[in-house]
């Protein structure tokens, strides 16, 4: 004789198991969403994206202003030379905007960026007195931070006391000679 569905062969769960069974469903559905953003996601290449320190809001750093020239009236990076990219041949410049006293001498971490972990390439060990003592400015031939760094993304730290909070940061790039600097907005 046949059976109908409901005479017993079927898999029969509580309202209780069934509440229970979909929270656990929901639950599932989130981490495998989380794991599919976290591999798929990125800058499309694989790599995170790594976030920029001046809107992490973790840190009270000034930012660092990034360019291939200075102003000398102001010490700073002048306006038009502005850039975070930087090319064999070119001069590797940056500034801090003045907020209060500046220190005699600074300490500078380098760090790679956008790759995971981040690797301390230059440490805060060695103080380097400014050249301006009225502004926290810098510059050095990019030819000589490639021979050190390579090509890559780099985070820099600027601090007065280098077992304190850093005063300013910000993120540059360096290149190849065959690719041209371009000027940051």
């Amino acid at each position: 004789m046949a059976r109908g569905p409901s005479d017993g062969d079927a898999f029969a769960l509580s309202p209780r198991a069934r509440r229970i069974a979909g929270w656990i469903a929901a639950a599932l559905l989130i981490i495998g969403i989380a794991i599919v953003v976290r591999v798929l996601g990125g800058n499309g290449d694989g790599t995170v994206i790594a976030p920029s320190p001046s809107g992490s809001g973790t840190t009270s750093a000034a930012p660092i202003t990034f360019g291939t020239a200075l102003d000398p009236s102001s010490g700073e990076v002048a306006a038009d030379a502005r850039s975070d990219r930087f090319a064999d041949g070119d001069t590797f410049v940056y500034s801090v905007p003045p907020a209060g006293t500046v220190p005699s001498a600074i300490y500078v971490e380098v760090e790679s960026a956008g790759t995971e972990p981040a690797e301390t390439l230059q440490a805060p060990v060695d103080a380097q007195t400014l050249p301006n003592p009225e502004v926290i400015s810098f510059s050095v031939p990019a030819a000589d931070l490639l021979a050190v760094f390579g090509p890559g993304q780099f985070l820099m730290r600027i601090y007065a006391d280098p077992a304190g909070d850093p005063i300013a940061e910000g993120t540059f790039e360096l290149v190849g000679a065959a690719t041209s600097p371009s000027a940051s907005p």
